[in-house]
C-alpha cells in the first residue's frame, strides 16, 4: 500500500509533535502522559522517540 504524500502544513505538524514530544520526554514526563496530551497512542510517542534517540544526549532527570 502506498503511503499519503503529507501536505507542508500535515509536515510541520507532524514536525511539532516531534519536538513537544522529545521536550516533555526530557522534562521528565511518561511517554503515557505526552501521548495523552498530544491526543495521540503512546505507541507513536513510543516511535517519536526511537526515530530521535540517536540525536538526543540528555536523559531525563531520574524520578525521585
Amino acid at each position: 500500500m502506498k503511503r499519503k504524500e503529507l501536505t507542508n502544513e500535515e509536515q510541520m505538524l507532524v514536525l511539532l509533535q516531534n519536538l513537544v514530544a522529545i521536550e516533555q520526554w526530557r522534562g521528565g514526563l511518561p511517554q503515557a502522559e505526552i501521548a495523552k496530551r498530544l491526543g495521540v497512542a503512546t505507541g507513536t510517542v513510543s516511535g517519536m522517540l526511537k526515530g530521535m534517540a540517536r540525536h538526543i544526549t540528555t536523559l531525563p532527570p531520574q524520578s525521585k
